[in-house]
């Protein structure tokens, strides 16, 4: 192993951060950064092998379809845990790793020759549209549950709309009211805990049946839930429990649908970060106008 001062002296720490540059991936940036001179003779021939085939694919195709991907290897772990739900954002992310595994899969098995070194990686790369095709029809491109992710979803957003409606239009009846005695401190409706209220001047308070939530820090304003939504306050509120139960029984389901693929999307996510490092090198190489060396 080389020394660390000897390493600085040569300035080894400096070019891996120009090959740092061209890494997308965290595993790849990761592999990179790590990165140290070898004795292995086969390995440091693999290596740059691998690199001067990469260098070919770049100068001939351009550069590979591999976009940002963290590091996702604790969700994927957590995935196989019964009863685990995964975030809808790291479900998208998760998405995004198996559409570029598959789409790698098929620009370097067009671009590779079949006795290529780098052929032989593609074998631990996932290609599982199927996969794909569950998670989008639950995931929008936003990172959320889609609303129509399950007819029991579907009514339940149908149903708040619809009451959500009928609230707006009574409290802007009552303010339509309390607007002409000069009671509401503004014209408009405002939520607070979810619920919503409007805005009296406090020395009305008295003029309106209702619930206070809080006052302004001022004083002058206090937030009164009228008597007469009260009930559809409570509608809302309820739906929105069994809309936060349904989601969550959604991505239950798609994280063990992950989970039981949890090991390949894994072994595609390191694979995607080396053949990333291999590209940032290669890119590097053709920067500095590089070639590998013959090894004795």
């Amino acid at each position: 192993m080389i020394d660390e001062q000897v390493l600085e002296k040569l300035e080894f720490p400096k070019v891996l951060k120009q090959v740092l540059k061209y890494a997308i991936t965290d595993i790849g940036k990761n592999i990179v950064a790590n990165l140290k001179p070898l004795n292995d003779l086969k390995l440091i021939s693999n290596e740059g092998n691998f690199v001067t085939e990469a260098k070919d694919v770049l100068n001939i195709s351009g550069h590979p379809p591999i976009d940002f991907i963290p590091d996702l290897n604790q969700p994927l772990s957590e995935s196989k845990i019964e009863g685990a739900i995964l975030s809808s954002t790291k479900v998208l992310e998760i998405l995004k790793l198996a559409k570029t595994s598959r789409l790698l899969l098929q620009f370097l098995k067009q671009e590779l020759k079949s006795d290529s070194l780098l052929h032989n990686k593609l074998y631990d790369l996932i290609s599982d549209k199927l996969l794909e095709h569950k998670i989008e029809k639950v995931i929008n491109e936003q990172g959320e549950v889609k609303e129509n992710a399950s007819t029991t979803l579907a009514s339940i957003k149908k149903e708040i709309n619809s009451k959500r409606n009928e609230l707006v239009k009574s409290i802007n009846r009552i303010i339509k009211n309390l607007k002409d005695d000069d009671i509401v401190r503004e014209d408009y409706l405002t939520l607070r805990d979810g619920r919503m209220v409007i805005p009296i001047k406090a020395e009305h308070k008295r003029h309106i049946r209702g619930f206070i939530h809080s006052e302004s820090s001022t004083g002058q304003t206090v937030y009164i839930e009228p008597e007469e939504t009260l009930d559809l306050n409570n509608d809302i509120i309820s739906l929105s429990f069994a809309e936060r139960r349904e989601i969550e029984r959604i991505l239950r389901e798609v994280t063990k649908m992950i989970g039981e693929v949890s090991n390949d999307l894994k072994k595609s996510l390191q694979v995607i970060g080396y053949i990333d490092s291999i590209f940032a090198r290669a890119k590097y190489s053709n920067e500095i106008i590089g070639s590998f060396p013959n090894v004795d």
